[in-house]
């Protein structure tokens, strides 16, 4: 499935020593003055805005930020030395990307409340527009319940064991074989041949897989099939726009399209032999014999068939 490319957007990032949600962009906290940690991920804003600022654009398209392997702070991607310590970025560890971070917010977002004084501010705000306090909540995470493990009760190995010598025991009586000897008491058999003549029989396929000799009916165009790039008589369907993290605080705006490709899906009627009549011989003689076939004009032999059934009787049973 192709992927359209709708452009990029700004990223965020939650600082983990004092709250405050920076802007992707920016390497070291603007509460705290902290960089920001390999293991702390870039997240969605509350609403976002495409970029069109060119000197932001070739941010996002760089690459992935790497982390100085002296003092951990991120730098842009392609650069030798870092910008906190001065330290040789060679071995420097780039940022994960190609994650999805969820479906493209583009609509606007609700305004938020100040957990200080209670202030509606707009949804990407960072600090309150009355009182400057964080607008960022920091929750602790609860450590999971660990789950007691549960011991099998002794008793359940012994039933599984003793079904399964059941099972076996079963299979070897099944297998066993003895030789009977009985005698026929009826047998009956029934013998038949079709009777076929042409018919008119009506059809649907894509027009170009009509037969010559058919007579051509209605058509309406349906979808053939589906492929990645565009064709003659194609509609181009795509799914919701969603946001990759490219590991430099900014996020590519993608959506996986696919074409739908339309063709004719038509009605035709051909002549086909179809099965209008039968006759039909049965007896309980050993010897079976075909029924007499009698045709008309414009008529021929269709399937034959045939049935037998004998019943054996033996030890006061009959099979």
């Amino acid at each position: 499935m192709a992927k359209k490319q709708l452009g990029y957007v700004e990223l965020e990032w939650t600082c983990p020593h004092c709250g405050y949600k920076n802007p992707g962009s920016v390497t070291v906290c603007n509460s705290c003055g902290a960089p920001q940690p390999e293991n702390v991920q870039f997240e969605q804003p509350a609403q976002e805005n495409l970029i069109t600022d060119e000197q932001k654009l070739q941010q996002a398209k760089a690459g992935p930020d790497i982390h100085c392997p002296y003092c951990g702070t991120r730098n842009p991607a392609g650069s030798t030395v870092c910008s906190q310590c001065g330290g040789d970025l060679t071995d420097a560890t780039a940022r994960d990307s190609g994650k999805t971070v969820g479906a493209h917010r583009d609509q606007p977002a609700p305004e938020i409340p100040c957990p200080a004084c209670g202030t509606m501010n707009p949804a990407n705000a960072h600090r309150c527009a009355q009182c400057g306090s964080s607008l960022a909540t920091l929750q602790a995470t609860p450590a999971p319940a660990r789950v007691p493990q549960r011991k099998t009760p002794t008793w359940i190995f012994a039933v599984i064991g003793l079904v399964i010598l059941a099972c076996v025991a079963f299979a070897i009586l099944s297998l066993r074989t003895e030789e009977v000897i009985g005698t026929v008491n009826a047998l009956s058999w029934e013998r038949t041949i079709g009777i076929e003549e042409l018919r008119p029989v009506e059809h649907s396929a894509w027009y170009d897989d009509v037969p010559g000799n058919a007579i051509l009916g209605s058509c309406q165009e349906k979808v053939r099939g589906t492929q990645d790039n565009p064709a003659p008589n194609s509609v181009e369907v795509c799914g919701t726009p969603y946001t990759v993290d490219e590991g430099s605080g900014f996020g590519q705006v993608v959506q996986d399209c696919y074409y739908e490709v339309y063709d004719d899906w038509c009605s035709y009627t051909v002549d086909e032999w179809l099965q209008v009549d039968e006759v039909r011989a049965n007896g309980s003689n050993p010897n079976p014999t075909w029924p007499q076939l009698q045709l008309s004009g414009g008529q021929r032999e269709g399937k034959r068939d045939e049935n037998y059934e004998i019943v054996f009787d033996t030890d006061g049973r009959s099979y």
